[in-house]
């Protein structure tokens, strides 16, 4: 089999929306069940949140 990896990206709240961030220690139980099963994982940074400028926001701030 190939190599395999993953990027995995938070998500970055925005008001009114239905889905929320998930917890910090859910996220890494995550990262190890995908390392587990031999799957390269990297859990990214997000940047942005704080002036709502992170990966989706914009465009729901539109």
């Amino acid at each position: 089999m190939g190599y395999r990896q993953l990027n995995l990206i938070p998500l970055n709240e925005v008001p009114g929306s239905q889905f929320t961030r998930s917890r910090e220690e859910d996220m890494d139980e995550f990262v190890r069940r995908l390392e587990a099963k031999g799957i390269a994982t990297t859990m990214r940074d997000t940047r942005g949140s704080e002036i709502d400028a992170a990966c989706g926001q914009l465009a729901a701030a539109e």
